[in-house]
Order: C-alpha cells, then sequence, then structure tokens
C-alpha cells in the first residue's frame, strides 16, 4: 500500500491543467503580470484593473488544475465595482514554470502575495482554492469578505472525490488525510470540520446542485460554520458551470455591493485561528 499511496501523492502533486481556450489565451497575453517567487516555486500573477489610491484589492483563486482565466467573469464584475484584481497560477499550474507542487505548499503563495501587494479586502475561490485559502488563514492570510464557489468543506471531501475520480478504493482515504495533515506547514492543522471557522466576516457560498466534483452538501456545512454567510445552491448547473453561470455573477454583484456598503460600520478581518 506504501508504494500505491507515495504514487498518488505524487499525482496529486502533478495536476493536469484544463486548457486555455483561444479567447483566454487572448486576454491573457493583454493583462499586466508580475512573478513571485515562493521558495523553489514560481507564480505568474496577471493584474487587472489600474492601481490608485484606495483601491481595494480582490484576490482570485481558481482550483486544482485549473488556470486563473477560468474566473475571468469574477473578475470583471470586481473591476466594475472598483476592485484592482490578482489572479494567480496556483504553483505547479502555469505552463511556462511547470513543476510539482502539493495542496499545502500552496499556502506559501498566499502568504508572499499578501507580503508582496498587502492585504486583500475580498478573495473568491473556486473549489480546492476555497481549502488552500481557509488553510492560510490559520497561518496569517488576512481578508475581510470571502466568496466561495464550489468549494469542498474539507481534505476529507477533496480526496475522497480524487479517488472516485480515479476508481480507488475508498481504503486510501484515511492515509491520505493523514499524509497531508502531517504536512501542513503548522503545527496543529486545523480540524477538517472546522476548517472554515472563520468568525464573522461577510461571505457568499455559491454551489451548483448538479455538481458531481463536490457535492452541495458541502456548501451547507460551510454556511454552518460562517454565521454571516449567504448559500445560493444553483439547480441547474455544475462544478465549473457555477463560474459562469448568471445568478452566480447576480449574486456576486449583490454581495459586494451589500458588503461594500456596510464596510464603515464593520471592521471583520480574518487573520490567525
Amino acid at each position: 500500500m506504501n508504494n500505491r499511496l507515495d504514487s498518488l501523492i505524487e499525482k496529486l502533486s502533478s495536476p493536469a491543467v484544463f486548457p486555455m481556450r483561444a479567447s483566454e489565451a487572448q486576454q491573457l497575453a493583454l493583462m499586466r503580470t508580475q512573478t513571485l517567487h515562493c521558495g523553489s516555486h514560481r507564480s505568474r500573477i496577471l493584474i487587472s484593473g489600474n492601481p490608485g489610491c484606495g483601491a481595494k484589492k480582490a484576490l482570485l483563486l481558481h482550483g486544482w488544475g485549473g488556470h486563473p482565466l477560468m474566473l475571468a467573469q469574477a473578475k470583471d464584475i470586481l473591476q466594475a465595482q472598483g476592485y484592482e484584481v490578482y489572479l494567480p497560477f496556483l504553483l505547479g499550474h502555469d505552463p511556462q514554470t511547470p513543476a510539482p507542487a502539493d495542496l499545502p505548499v500552496q499556502t506559501q503563495l498566499l502568504l508572499t502575495l499578501q507580503t508582496t501587494f498587502g492585504t486583500f479586502d475580498t478573495v473568491v475561490a473556486h473549489s480546492a482554492g476555497g481549502l488552500i485559502t481557509a488553510l492560510s488563514a490559520s497561518l496569517g492570510f488576512r481578508f475581510r469578505k470571502l466568496v466561495l464557489m464550489s468549494v469542498p468543506a474539507s481534505f476529507t471531501s477533496l480526496l475522497r472525490h480524487f479517488l472516485r475520480q480515479n476508481r480507488l478504493p475508498v481504503q486510501y482515504l484515511a492515509p491520505l488525510c493523514a499524509e497531508y495533515r502531517s504536512r501542513f506547514p503548522a503545527a496543529g492543522m486545523p480540524e477538517t470540520d472546522a476548517l472554515f471557522g472563520l468568525g464573522e466576516i461577510p461571505a457568499l457560498i455559491v454551489h451548483g446542485q448538479q455538481d458531481n466534483k463536490i457535492n452541495h452538501a458541502d456548501a451547507r456545512k460551510i454556511h454552518h460554520q460562517l454565521p454571516n454567510s449567504r448559500l445560493e445552491l444553483i439547480e441547474d448547473t455544475g462544478h465549473l458551470g457555477v463560474l459562469t453561470h448568471v445568478r452566480t455573477h447576480h449574486a456576486l454583484a449583490s454581495f459586494l455591493r451589500a458588503a461594500g456598503a456596510g464596510d464603515e460600520k464593520r471592521s471583520h478581518h480574518v487573520g490567525s485561528y
């Protein structure tokens, strides 16, 4: 079993990245970019919007095997509301700098982004990007508002999907979870059933009811952990479709307006647990 487990961990660290459409590649070519170094890894950061005095910053995180332009429509909504938007390639996902990189090491990317660009007002994360955000918060990554799209409630849920996708027996689930807990870069990784216990921050949770990767029950679990959250379950869409669904766009624009209107009355700020 050890050899097979090592093979699974290696596979998880080398995602098959979803290819860009021609229109996405064209958009990428027109965007400002900056490369950050995170130890032996590099990440290319796409930056949209002109920096200005007092402009709020938003960070958009794609899922495992995804790429930043999958969140292009969310970027446009944020930019229209005055945000400067940052869209990094997760470590190991940029075709210009391919290299194995597992989930726990992605927290170093978020901490480096914060050190380089300052605190982000809003984080919008899809799928595993949401897990990475919650893990990074336990290490001091800070933000004021959170939007989660098709996000698994725990490592267990994410790894269970991985096993199903690869038609592997459930017996690998427990050792895989234990392996990732042991490699998390902080003593006492947050328990998986309380990963999103981030306090009273305003949060929007969007999930497709036809999601066959991450069950929409996970969205309800996260919703229960975030007392100031709004849950939108979309009946006619799945894991990727939620990114481009019109109801997602309406919910995101409405959430940003409402949360922005209350910023002066609140001082919610997520930091270390």
